[in-house]
């Protein structure tokens, strides 16, 4: 039977919700991709039960988190607050940190916060490294911020954009495959809309992460999909190029199934 326990955070008026899976003594935190929630690194634990409790939080417009739906954004303080409350109501001095795209952002900054507790980063094809343009263009002018809220209701422009995008072939047809696919249904168009926009402050610093992680001798690793056509190496080497000690896991895997891969992955590393 499955050892789970559901928690939560409330500060202002949000509500941080997680997920314990007891197992071994060691800790990790476990932070997941956009349109998962929690119950995605179930997998994980299930490779690491034996050596390892994990954390699995419900981010931000997530899963059972509470988050306002408002121009408000989050900001590093706020979630050293959080982080802070979590540690402290859970006992927690040294830990490890999985992110996992979307949530490699939170699993970086994280470290940042808390340079002296971290015992490993697992960084599994994280967002947060390089900022694309479309990001930037979508979230940080105010004209066109109003612009892409009106998508959740209407998408009309997306897919204009995506159309003519697909006639120039100026992407890869998986990447605008994978677009649509965020993009299908009103709940979805909101999740995006508020998780980029009440998050485009929301990004770590990599010269101050980089140099914290040297300092610390803190081992990091990078795992990457080899067939994986939404973050790739070149994603990750702003930071890792900054990280000489680090290391980098190909895993024959595309982007959706990468958890699967690592499940198996660690799995492996963690036999006798």
């Amino acid at each position: 039977m499955l050892n789970e326990t559901h928690r939560n955070i409330t500060i202002n008026h949000c509500s941080l919700n997680y997920t314990i899976w007891n197992g071994g003594e060691n800790v990790m935190l476990c932070f997941h991709g956009f349109g998962l929630d929690h119950s995605s690194f179930k997998i994980v634990w299930e490779s690491l039960k034996e050596t390892h409790t994990i954390y699995s939080f419900d981010l931000p417009y997530h899963g059972t988190s509470e988050f306002p739906r408002n121009e408000q954004t989050l900001l590093r303080k706020d979630w050293l607050e959080f982080m802070e409350k979590f540690l402290a109501d859970e006992h927690i001095n040294r830990f490890e940190v999985m992110g996992y795209s979307m949530g490699g952002k939170y699993a970086m900054i994280t470290a940042e916060l808390f340079p002296d507790k971290i015992k490993h980063l697992h960084l599994i094809a994280p967002d947060g490294i390089t900022t694309h343009f479309s990001y930037r263009f979508s979230t940080y002018p105010f004209l066109f911020r109003k612009l892409f809220k009106t998508q959740i209701e209407s998408p009309w422009f997306f897919k204009a954009l995506v159309k003519t995008l697909r006639t120039l072939k100026t992407m890869n047809n998986y990447s605008l495959r994978f677009a649509e696919s965020q993009m299908d249904t009103e709940f979805k168009r909101s999740q995006v809309y508020h998780s980029w926009v009440n998050l485009r402050h929301f990004l770590p610093n990599l010269n101050s992460l980089a140099a914290q992680i040297n300092e610390h001798h803190t081992p990091t690793t990078f795992y990457i999909g080899k067939h994986d056509k939404v973050i790739g190496t070149k994603t990750i080497e702003p930071l890792h190029k900054l990280l000489p000690n680090s290391e980098l896991v190909m895993l024959e895997s595309g982007h959706s199934n990468l958890l699967t891969s690592i499940a198996k992955h660690l799995e492996l590393k963690n036999k006798p």
